[in-house]
């Protein structure tokens, strides 16, 4: 009896050694997953407050409130300016012209001075994301602008330029009526995209303005004569706002001279040969002088074809078109006059007479057809 009481005790104390020990273990864990707490008063009341607090929203920054215009107060004035380094393609039927630059700005924002000693350099560059800028476009880019990379630098006063390489096609409205002794101006038109004139106004600076030098700049065909800026106000009906504008002004003068070589003195000479019809023998060569007298016309209208890609598709006539209106006319004259002479000289009892009149056409037909040239010449180039 006293054996199986010794063996019941041993069993006991076992059982309760194995659920002290569960016990103690259990402890260890959940003292691991619970977040540790000092038991420092002041430890213990920041994790109250903590825990009962609402979130606050953040303050907003410094570099966030270089977003904003340098001046709420007054309008930031921006020196602007446009530096023209090629005009690759002129379309006249579309009136664009392909052009490219450096597109440059200048405007103050104290916000950004600095201590060239403290920086140890005497600017600092920043990029679109992080500081105002003026936000410009082209608003006469009917394609839009391909823009490149943008350099914005600040120096030590808090002066800050801007300089941007673009790429567009702009168009402007051609005046061809006196093509191809015509002079053009391709227009480049810039507007801040969101500030109006309350808070920006643009300002002319020489210095941004000009052009480059360089051979490939200007086309073949056209000449750079200068170039003009100026500044005005732009008024956005739909939104009842006026914006600063800017207009650079390209001039240029277009190369006559392959037209002088390609189109006018071959339609001259195809006129000439029309008259040559007038110094035959009317009582034998008729057909010859019919036969002259439409293969010029011929002549004339697939040569027109021919050199149709290099004329501009306008819905007004041109120089060009009426140099070209004129010939027409007297190769259809000279037809009509040499049927005209034939016929009367068959039914004519005075032969002499109608041999005579062929004769003055010889001379009236050059002359009349100068006459006309050079009035023509003077009412579009002069009137």
């Amino acid at each position: 009896m006293k054996k199986k009481s010794l063996t019941l005790q041993v069993i006991i104390a076992f059982l309760g050694l194995i659920l002290t020990l569960m016990i103690f273990g259990y402890t260890e864990v959940m003292a691991q997953q619970s977040p540790s707490i000092s038991s420092t008063p002041g430890q213990r009341q920041t994790i109250t407050k903590n825990r009962t607090s609402p979130i606050e929203k953040p303050k907003e920054t410094s570099q966030d409130s270089l977003k904003t215009p340098p001046n709420l107060d007054k309008p930031t004035e921006v020196g602007i300016g446009f530096y023209l380094t090629n005009i690759t393609r002129i379309n006249q039927s579309d009136e664009t012209f392909d052009i490219s630059g450096y597109l440059s700005a200048t405007w103050q924002d104290k916000r950004l001075a600095f201590d060239p000693n403290t920086v140890g350099d005497t600017e600092i560059r920043y990029t679109p994301e992080k500081i105002w800028e003026p936000a410009l476009t082209i608003v006469n880019s009917p394609s839009g602008t391909k823009k490149g990379s943008v350099e914005l630098t600040a120096h030590p006063d808090g002066t800050v330029n801007y300089l941007e390489m673009i790429n567009a096609t702009v168009s402007s409205n051609l005046n061809l009526i006196e093509f191809p002794f015509d002079s053009q101006t391709a227009k480049v038109v810039l507007e801040s995209l969101s500030f109006d004139d309350r808070r920006l106004v643009f300002k002319k600076d020489s210095k941004m303005n000009g052009y480059s030098k360089d051979s490939f700049v200007s086309l073949s065909e056209w000449q750079i004569l200068g170039f003009d800026s100026t500044i005005t106000p732009s008024k956005f009906e739909l939104e009842g706002k006026t914006y600063s504008r800017y207009i650079f002004d390209i001039k240029l003068q277009r190369n006559y001279q392959y037209y002088i070589f390609k189109v006018f003195i071959p339609l001259l000479l195809i006129t000439l040969i029309s008259w040559t019809t007038f110094w035959m023998n009317p009582n034998s060569v008729f057909a010859t002088q019919m036969s002259v007298g439409l293969t010029s016309t011929l002549t004339a209208i697939t040569f027109n074809f021919t050199v149709a890609h290099a004329l501009p598709r306008v819905p007004y006539m041109t120089l060009m078109d009426a140099y070209i209106f004129i010939c027409y006319l007297f190769f259809f004259s000279s037809i009509v006059a040499n049927v005209t002479l034939h016929y009367l000289l068959t039914h004519s009892k005075q032969p002499e007479t109608v041999v005579g009149l062929l004769h003055k056409c010889r001379w009236i037909f050059p002359a009349a057809f100068i006459f006309f040239q050079v009035a023509t010449m003077t009412i579009f180039l002069v009137a």
